[in-house]
């Protein structure tokens, strides 16, 4: 064993060997000690009541909590609710501008188109009365 002590890494355990000792033993405790006295009718009903209560207590704060998460949970989803409805409304809102704005260019150039038009029907009359007096230039030079 004396090797052993001087590996390194190695644990060493000096073990001393001894007799028992049959003097007190160790008492063990098993929870509460052991008193010998009867309960009487009023506290066993007392330990009854002081349970129910406290069973009832523990109920009644379980219920508490469970109602609070309830309400919680509601407030959420009321809020996700609101969220909802604001971006709908922001989002009619915004489609309701663009289909305006499109309507409003859709107008001016149908309007520019119109314009361009009535501007070529001018310029070709313009054409035709030159070409008319033209002719009838040409004609009268003719003659």
């Amino acid at each position: 064993m004396a090797d052993e002590k001087g590996k390194a890494g190695g644990v060493a355990f000096d073990v001393i060997i001894k007799p028992a000792s049959s003097e007190n033993p160790p008492q063990l405790h098993h929870g509460s000690p052991t008193k010998e006295h009867a309960l009487s009718q009023e506290d066993i009903d007392r330990k009854l009541k002081e349970a129910e209560e406290r069973r009832l207590s523990a109920e009644a704060s379980k219920l508490q909590s469970v109602n609070k998460e309830k309400e919680r949970l509601q407030e959420a989803k009321q809020k996700v609710q609101e969220l909802e409805e604001e971006f709908t409304r922001e989002a009619a809102k915004n489609l309701a501008e663009k289909m305006e704005a499109s309507e409003e260019k859709r107008r001016a150039q149908e309007l520019a188109k119109q314009e361009r038009l009535k501007e070529h029907e001018r310029h070709a009359e313009e054409v035709r009365k030159k070409k008319q007096s033209m002719t009838e230039d040409g004609i009268s030079e003719t003659n």
